[in-house]
């Protein structure tokens, strides 16, 4: 008997410690906004994922999802009422705009402790690892959140009036970056080489090397056009579709990502008409040649205007997304 409950000790115990240390929680930098997400114990459907959001009793409102993108994907929000309740909801996103309510709303489990208290709202709830269009297994390790600051929905949670959050972020249980985050950095160098170093390069040789490097210059003002710039301008692209980056007509960085590579393909059409027409014995600079030259500088005025909206884009230096598990 005695050995039976030394045995049982021991078990609690380990789940104890389990619990705690497969709980991670991730903060702002200044440690107003805090996501805290503990994994089901176990692989069955019906073990228990735990999820708390604290912010500042002002907010808005909270949201927190599973994956490495708010679309398409399961997603909790939440925000405080009048009657200092919660207004809690699960919802998925199609697309950019308010994210519709799940057929089932009784998958969640609100603590009654959540509510304002000394100057905070906090949100508990649980969830079980299973449910109709969503899994949180063991495995899953990316999640994402989204928070507006100041504008407060009704206290209806099924209400379609809500304001688009102001900002978001992602969360690794691993303590590494999500895989949404990996692309993107990725995509953010790549765009960086090309319109803060390639493109730029390439105009300064054409215009500034024609006496330092006479055999070379439109060689290398080609190389860097065609065969740096133009694969690298694929492959940011590439890589923002991996990201699950879906299009957003209401977003400057993504309709002027759409422009400026279909400028860019176009300046290298008229490079090329150019190249093919142009006469060393001419009298006159061709309009197309003139075309060329201030498409390129247009370009590239274009360029630096897009990476520092997709630095914006992305919060980069941003407070509220510098996260450390803790």
């Amino acid at each position: 008997m005695k050995k039976h409950s030394i045995i049982l000790l021991l078990a609690v115990w380990v789940v104890l410690i389990q619990g705690i240390f497969a709980q991670t929680t991730s903060c702002s930098t200044d440690k107003t906004f805090c996501v805290t997400i503990t994994p089901p114990l176990t692989s069955s459907a019906s073990s228990l994922a735990t999820f708390k959001l604290v912010a500042p009793s002002t907010v808005g409102w909270v949201s927190v999802g599973i994956g490495s993108s708010m679309i398409d994907n399961y997603l909790v929000m939440a925000w405080p009422t009048t009657t200092n309740t919660v207004a809690i909801s699960q919802r998925i996103a199609t697309s950019y705009s308010v994210p519709i309510l799940l057929g089932s709303q009784s998958d969640i489990t609100l603590d009654p402790s959540s509510g304002i208290k000394d100057g905070f709202f906090t949100v508990i709830f649980t969830r079980p690892s299973v449910i109709a269009n969503s899994t949180f297994s063991q495995d899953t390790k990316n999640f994402v959140w989204a928070m507006q600051s100041t504008s407060r929905p009704s206290d209806d949670s099924t209400t379609t009036t809500i304001t688009m959050h102001d900002s978001f972020g992602y969360i690794s249980l691993d303590g590494g970056m999500t895989d949404r985050q990996k692309y993107i950095l990725a995509h953010g160098i790549v765009m960086f080489l090309v319109w803060g170093l390639i493109v730029p390069a390439s105009i300064y040789i054409i215009r500034f090397a024609r006496n330092i490097l006479p055999g070379l210059f439109f060689r290398l003002h080609w190389v860097f056009q065609v065969f740096l710039a133009s694969p690298l301008i694929v492959i940011g692209w590439l890589l923002v579709l991996g990201a699950g980056v879906q299009f957003n007509p209401s977003n400057t960085h993504h309709v002027l990502g759409v422009a400026i590579t279909a400028l860019y393909f176009g300046q290298l059409t008229l490079g090329w008409i150019h190249h093919q027409l142009y006469d060393p014995e001419r009298k006159y600079i061709a309009w197309w040649t003139k075309l060329h030259w201030w498409w390129g500088r247009t370009l590239v005025i274009i360029g630096f205007v897009q990476l520092a909206l997709g630095l914006e884009e992305y919060n980069a230096g941003e407070t509220v997304l510098n996260f450390a598990d803790e």
